[in-house]
């Protein structure tokens, strides 16, 4: 009775370490196609800064450009004006030069319009002063502050887990209500996600062979209650996890609450301990009328003898064992 014990105690644990194994495998398949995905979205990221960097520099490089060809325009205008001006004056000089040189007042006076010529010639009216001038500081830029936003970037906060309180879960009347609080406090949670399934083993949740987890969302409470259940496994999975505003934190440890139907027979042996059955009457009693100390006396002889078997045999047992302590621990000491 013992190595068939501890033969079903190996096989249970043989069952729960495979089930590990399963779920260590999920895992890592699940850490390699979420890693693949959040690298995918780290590259769109960064590649949608590049094109707004390089929207950005296009536009201040074009704002460069087109500052370099008005201030390129309005020298070469000035400069333009100033050679015409100056040929001009070269021109007026020497007709005006030529002039000076006339001895007779009759041939003089031929050339009086010279004067108003040369009065009126454009270097008179010409500014020599730039229309532009070189500076462009006006276009320098300073990305010191951006560069220093840029190198604080890092990963969203994300929510710790919350924590499943098994003592405050109900299972009652065909509902549950299952209850978590944080590890601590944290002001930026915007909600919950509760997930729950049914399934047919104690313990951690299986991967192979179980239900889909069903999700309900936008949780505001650290409490919620499933009505209108059908009990038709005998333990539901449960796990939450906490979401603010951005993403959605990691899952809580699972819990198993048990939900095994009540099946009873409306006879006073068998009947719910909330039921008093006397002949063809039922009737209902809250308080529990009827505990679990009365069934324990409505025994047959037959369960009677059994109990007194197992008993007797379990005694033996101890015994004989107890005496093979003694006798191996007075051989090793005692004995040359």
């Amino acid at each position: 009775e013992a190595l068939q014990r501890i033969i079903s105690t190996l096989a249970n644990k043989n069952d729960e370490i495979q089930n590990f194994i399963d779920t260590l495998n999920h895992t890592l398949k699940g850490v390699q196609e979420n890693s693949s995905n959040i690298l995918s979205e780290l590259d769109e990221e960064f590649d949608s800064l590049y094109s707004i960097l390089d929207e950005v520099k296009e536009s201040m490089v074009n704002s460069i450009k087109q500052e370099q060809a008005r201030k390129s325009q309005e020298l070469q205008s000035q400069i333009s004006q100033c050679n015409n001006a100056l040929e001009n004056s070269e021109e007026l000089l020497e007709f005006a030069t030529r002039s000076l040189d006339i001895k007779e007042p009759e041939e003089f006076s031929k050339y009086v319009c010279v004067y108003h010529r040369v009065t009126m010639a454009s270097a008179f009216r010409l500014s020599l002063k730039p229309k532009v001038s070189d500076n462009m500081t006006h276009l320098m830029v300073d990305f010191s502050q951006e560069r220093q936003m840029l190198q604080t970037l890092k990963f969203l906060p994300v929510p710790k887990a919350p924590e499943i309180d098994p003592v405050e879960c109900l299972v009652a009347d065909n509902s549950v209500t299952v209850a978590w609080r944080m590890p601590e406090e944290d002001n930026k949670i915007d909600h919950f996600i509760l997930e729950h399934r049914k399934t047919n083993f104690d313990g951690l949740p299986r991967v192979k062979d179980e239900r889909c987890w069903e999700i309900i969302d936008n949780i505001k409470g650290t409490e919620y209650t499933l009505s209108g259940l059908k009990f038709d496994s005998k333990y539901m999975n449960f796990r939450v996890r906490a979401c603010n505003k951005a993403v959605a934190g990691e899952y809580s440890d699972p819990v198993t609450l048990e939900t095994k139907a009540l099946n009873f027979n409306l006879d006073n042996s068998s009947s719910h301990l909330n039921l008093k059955v006397e002949d063809t009457c039922v009737e209902w009693d809250p308080t529990g009328g009827k505990g679990q100390e009365t069934r324990a006396l409505n025994l047959s002889y037959e369960q009677m003898l059994a109990y007194w078997f197992l008993l007797i045999n379990f005694l033996k047992l101890f015994f004989c064992e107890i005496f093979l302590f003694i006798y191996m621990t007075f051989t090793f000491y005692l004995l040359p």
